[in-house]
């Protein structure tokens, strides 16, 4: 059955499907150990606007980065990356990523974070738009694909601005299950 939306199909961004390590291709293990180029800083990239060239000068832009791995998030080196996508939207995405043919969990999971299976697992059975907020996963998740946008260029869904506009600082990393409402009766 073919994705309701555009945005549902997610291209995989790494080959997790390889076993055994190819001497042609950098594979995802290489690239952690070889020491990488200067990251982009997602402030240098500038989400697909010009470098800020003015008329007179023919500036080069920099070239933006392919490699999800070499975008750095504003507060990511703090662990203080604003989420401005529910749980349920980081587990759509999970999933769709997982449809992929020859996708590996595990080695995904090593790779945006090291993340235990079973703290996945967890994250994966909760509900809700906070279902799971707590867990690492949503972080290291919601943090790459993030990356993963910014580094193929999409622009941001109309949900997730809405969500910047009512969450300015990013959505709660805690687990909300009991709403409290007090009434003015007497």
């Amino acid at each position: 059955m073919p994705p309701k939306r555009k945005s549902a199909v997610l291209e995989p961004v790494i080959d997790l499907t390889a076993d055994e390590p190819e001497p042609e291709e950098q594979n995802a293990f290489t690239a952690f150990m070889e020491p990488a180029a200067k990251k982009a800083r997602v402030s240098d990239v500038g989400e697909g606007s010009s470098s800020g060239a003015k008329k007179g000068k023919a500036k080069t832009a920099p070239a933006a980065p392919k490699d999800w791995r070499e975008i750095v998030l504003e507060g990511e080196d703090e662990g203080e990356v604003p989420i401005f996508d529910d749980c349920n939207e980081v587990r759509r995405k999970i999933r769709a990523l997982q449809k992929e043919p020859g996708f590996k969990i595990t080695r995904w999971l090593k790779e945006i974070g090291n993340i235990n299976n079973n703290s996945f697992q967890r994250f994966m059975k909760a509900s809700g738009p906070t279902g799971g907020a707590g867990n690492g996963t949503y972080y290291a998740a919601y943090v790459y694909f993030e990356k993963v946008r910014i580094a193929q260029g999409k622009k941001k869904t109309p949900k997730r601005e809405r969500n910047e506009a009512e969450h300015g600082y990013g959505m709660p990393r805690e687990e909300r299950k009991h709403m409290w409402v007090f009434c003015g009766h007497k």
